[in-house]
């Protein structure tokens, strides 16, 4: 029976806490701006997990940097071309259409369209009707996916040093983009010069020595990124949506207080009581699938704010565990819609040999 006993997560396990770290917290983020206050209502408040909730945006950054460490690892020597997409598109394709056709039986008001089963491969992320916009993560994930093969060959072929002028680059490529024709906060942050940037970052940390030391420039990261979040949204954040050359930094050192708390987190022993543990490594097995369905439960609630309670806690935890038991459902369905093509397919063939 899980209790409170401590345990020592294995690496899978901390892989999955990370997951699940930045799947809530990207709830915490819609919640606040959809159904607790305005969109990016203005905030006076100082206190600093206000200000986290609010600005949480940047936490869906976890994600890429993440991924591009993990296949970094996954794929130190050997890179199989046909094997390394059939688990990419085996892993995001299903789902994601899934998630397109409940949108459409529930919100959808005209017959379903076949343009929303094709913007995932469209570049252009307005194409997006607005209330599955949150799906531009999908899109940029892919891209980043479709771009590590190359960058396998040269960090193959030129080590480190090729990595780190792919990431300068985007740097580079970005920071002309930005401050030339400034660009606001969000074309910067839905970017893929950005996202692909976050991703290289991961793949660069993959590569550091595991006896690096991690605590002191993890407090230290911490402490320079909570000044510098109550400094800046005082004066110039209190909606981040205006041009400002210093977002273009901001969100860059975000990316390195990650790459930072992952490295930390995975390369040092610590120790969790067994039920945290064991919760946190549940939701980041779903946390992909809860990425998708969120949304949709909290604009349901949006359009049906009559069934929420005044209690904005009970709203919170209530809207949070009818998020979750829906991830669950549709993974489970969709695990059970591929079982049963793989019989099929299995008795096809046994027909015809």
């Amino acid at each position: 029976m899980l209790g409170l006993d401590l345990i020592q997560p294995t690496d899978s396990d901390k892989v999955n806490h990370l997951r699940a770290a930045a799947a809530l917290w990207i709830f915490v983020f819609h919640y606040y701006h959809f159904i607790a206050h305005s969109f990016f209502e203005p905030l006076q408040s100082q206190n600093p997990f206000l200000l986290l909730v609010y600005h949480g945006y940047f936490f869906v950054y976890l994600f890429f940097i993440l991924s591009g460490y993990l296949l970094a690892k996954a794929y130190p020597h050997k890179l199989d071309l046909k094997s390394f997409f059939t688990k990419r598109i085996g892993r995001i394709f299903p789902a994601y259409y899934l998630c397109i056709f409940v949108y459409s039986l529930l919100f959808a008001t005209g017959m379903l369209e076949l343009k929303l089963f094709l913007i995932i491969f469209s570049f252009d992320l307005g194409a997006y009707p607005r209330l599955l916009g949150y799906l531009w993560f999908i899109n940029r994930l892919l891209e980043c996916y479709l771009s590590f093969p190359l960058l396998w060959w040269i960090a193959q072929k030129t080590g480190q040093t090729g990595l780190a002028t792919s990431y300068l680059l985007c740097l580079l490529a970005g920071a002309v983009w930005v401050i030339h024709f400034q660009v606001t906060l969000p074309d910067y942050y839905f970017s893929f010069v950005l996202c692909l940037s976050h991703f290289i970052l991961g793949m660069l940390a993959a590569k550091f020595t595991a006896t690096s030391k991690h605590a002191l420039s993890l407090v230290v990261s911490i402490v320079i990124f909570m000044s510098l979040l109550e400094c800046l949204h005082q004066s110039i954040w209190q909606t981040p949506l205006a041009y400002t050359w210093i977002s273009l930094l901001w969100l860059n050192f975000i990316a390195v207080l990650f790459v930072v708390i992952i490295r930390a987190y995975l390369l040092t022993v610590i120790y969790l009581p067994q039920l945290i543990s064991v919760l946190m490594q549940k939701m980041g097995h779903i946390s992909y699938s809860f990425y998708l369905y969120h949304f949709l439960v909290l604009h349901f609630f949006i359009i049906h704010r009559e069934d929420l309670s005044t209690d904005n806690s009970l709203n919170f935890m209530g809207l949070f565990m009818i998020s979750t038991i829906t991830a669950v459902f549709f993974q489970w369905l969709l695990s059970m819609m591929t079982h049963a093509a793989l019989v099929v397919r299995q008795g096809i063939r046994g027909r015809l040999d």
